[in-house]
């Protein structure tokens, strides 16, 4: 087996020795993807969660189709989120992409992210035959 590394202009680039997905045999595996802006860099919708979700997926998508796959093969997400007391407001943007049998997920809080910085999401996804 050989591992390929995925890229796309369409999701931020790694800020540091990381790649934003790698794809092993019908695996794919997408670093924690956050809500930069692609050219500047900044954080997207300062302190707004529910935007910030929307963006996060939507690179996600992005990368997971660079891959050759999607959301819809998702099977593993890992969310961080900067405040488990907007878990509502996370989760139901979250919904909005996985409408059936949405894949399997831990959500874990994290204590400091960037300025205005709410979210960030990782998945494991395979790709189908």
């Amino acid at each position: 087996m050989k591992k390929e590394i995925i890229r796309t202009d369409k999701a931020p680039k790694p800020g540091g020795s990381y790649s934003q997905a790698v794809k092993l045999s019908d695996m794919v595996y997408v670093a924690g993807t956050c809500p930069f802006d692609l050219v500047t860099g900044e954080v997207l919708f300062p302190g707004d969660i529910v935007r910030q979700t929307h963006v996060v997926l939507e690179y996600m998508e992005q990368i997971l189709q660079a891959a050759g796959t999607s959301l819809e093969h998702v099977v593993k997400v890992t969310s961080f989120i900067d405040e488990l007391n907007d878990f509502a407001a996370y989760n139901e943007a979250y919904a909005e992409y996985f409408t059936v049998e949405p894949p399997a997920r831990s959500t874990v809080e994290i204590v400091k992210f960037p300025p205005g910085m709410r979210v960030e999401i990782e998945c494991i996804a395979y790709i189908p035959s």
